[in-house]
């Protein structure tokens, strides 16, 4: 049986691993996003760069490594959120873990409608996707429009939340935070162009048979295939995330938490319950706390020195000992985000940080000193 040191291990090697699958796949996003972006110029230009973009993603190799990251990071997703004390955090981390439950149905419906066409050997250009999501099932068209919505901003959200943890954030994310906006809305505005120019050149919809990728003999389009594959995708994917909030309630149901009082020198007391973190009790009674990866374990923000306790305090995982070894405040210092309320007691501590710490840039005036003696890995 693992003991609780031994699963906060493990837990951060999850996180770990998916931190880099969720870095493929935003990148097989923003590959799609400036494929769309050329629709602005024309629907050949979007052809022409097709193999450059989005159809580097059609292969072998790199579609069944894109299939693997997709299928990893929604479980450990799933996970991850199963795991989570308590759903509270600032909007954008709230947003970023229940974003995560709609990753999988939507860019399957993507993955499995190309591939269906690419199996069923037709031609699959981006003058005939369109006159589909345009003109044969619009229904299809929005739903690509919310997965460039919704995938968009959980990447998006994921990788700042992981850039905002690094001390050379400051210079990085104003030149980041433009990108974000820019590229889906150059997307949309492409995509939009694209469906102006079919219905401008009276293309008709996407029939049953389409010629197929040599222009022989027509090609049979599978869409009821397609249309089913995509449908037990979406149900088994709504089961999966109704399963895990089902679980999360049923444990916090069946916890039955001690109360565990906190004593923050020189800001007040509130009380927590065993099962959360600190920085989760901190977060439940709106005590504002330094916390820039959003309690990933990362940053060091947001430390805490213990001045004396009652509760059954476990040792420091692998990860927060590597933190707290570089951002070096002495002895008797913990992490809030990873320090586990495992018994009731009482528990006084000073806060390391100001609760509104953030990396700044050099030079800049009351610039308190870094935690960070260089980026986390």
């Amino acid at each position: 049986m693992s003991t609780p040191k031994t699963g906060r291990a493990a837990s951060s090697w999850m996180r770990s691993v998916r931190a880099v699958t969720g870095l493929y796949l935003l990148f097989y996003v923003t590959l799609h996003l400036l494929n769309l972006c050329i629709g602005l110029v024309s629907l050949e230009a979007m052809d022409a760069a097709r193999p450059y973009l989005s159809g580097i993603w059609t292969g072998p190799g790199l579609g069944a490594v894109l299939i693997l990251c997709l299928l990893v990071h929604y479980l450990l997703g799933l996970w991850s959120l199963y795991q989570r004390p308590s759903l509270s955090g600032n909007a954008q981390d709230v947003v970023q873990a229940l974003s995560g439950l709609v990753i999988l149905p939507l860019l399957a419906t993507h993955a499995i409608g190309v591939s269906g066409l690419k199996n069923a050997n037709v031609d699959v250009t981006y003058e005939m996707l369109n006159r589909l999501f345009w003109l044969s099932n619009p229904g299809i068209g929005f739903t690509q429009v919310l997965l460039i919505s919704v995938v968009w901003i959980h990447g998006c959200a994921g990788l700042f939340i992981w850039l905002r943890a690094r001390a050379g954030a400051a210079q990085v994310l104003p030149w980041l935070y433009p990108l974000a906006v820019a590229v889906p809305v150059f997307a949309l505005l492409g995509y939009t162009q694209a469906g102006r120019l079919v219905l401008a050149e009276g293309l008709g919809p996407v029939i049953e048979q389409m010629p197929n990728a040599d222009g022989t003999d027509p090609a049979p389009i599978p869409f009821d295939g397609i249309n089913q594959a995509t449908n037990w995708i979406i149900w088994i994917s709504i089961a999966l995330g109704a399963l895990v909030l089902g679980a999360r309630g049923l444990r916090k149901w069946l916890a039955n938490p001690a109360p565990v009082t906190i004593t923050t020198q020189g800001v007040g007391q509130i009380v927590g319950v065993t099962g959360q973190t600190l920085l989760d009790a901190f977060r439940d009674q709106n005590q504002p706390h330094a916390n820039l990866c959003s309690a990933r374990g990362r940053c060091g923000t947001c430390a805490v020195r213990i001045l004396s306790s009652t509760v059954d305090l476990p040792a420091p995982t692998p990860l927060e000992q590597a933190t707290l070894e570089r951002v070096d405040h002495g002895p008797g210092v913990r992490l809030a985000c990873q320090l586990p309320l495992d018994s009731r007691g009482n528990l006084e501590i000073a806060r390391v940080l100001p609760p509104d710490y953030t990396f700044r840039r050099p030079g800049d005036p009351d610039t308190p000193t870094p935690p960070l003696a260089k980026a986390a890995p």
